[in-house]
């Protein structure tokens, strides 16, 4: 499988789950968040679709005992963790209001 295609096939993965992709411009590599309960992933349009395939890897993992994923894209994926060495992230969601302005849940 092309880079490309794999790529296409995580977006529409993510998409599934209800990630909102967003492309942009700035001094960021990029990754996942949640604002105002949407859950969005941020990738630098600057950087190659490599570092993409990092990041969207790494959020798809955090479901991948959860959902289907087609196995050449699960086999890039657990690929991509290794090489990396990068754990599943964990979605961390900041309340404001509490007495240090902030709050953490996961």
């Amino acid at each position: 499988m092309k880079q490309k295609e794999i790529y296409d096939e995580m977006i529409d993965l993510l998409k599934s789950l209800g990630y909102k992709i967003r492309k942009e411009n700035g001094n960021f590599e990029g990754g996942a968040c949640i604002l105002r309960d949407e859950k969005i992933i941020i990738l630098n349009k600057t950087l190659p679709i490599e570092l993409h395939l990092s990041i969207l890897s790494n959020v798809i993992s955090e479901y991948s005992d959860k959902i289907f994923i087609r196995p050449k894209i699960r086999e890039f994926i657990e690929k991509q963790i290794e090489r990396s060495n990068l754990k599943p992230i964990e979605i961390v969601v900041k309340e404001t209001g509490e007495n240090d302005g902030s709050k953490s849940h996961t």
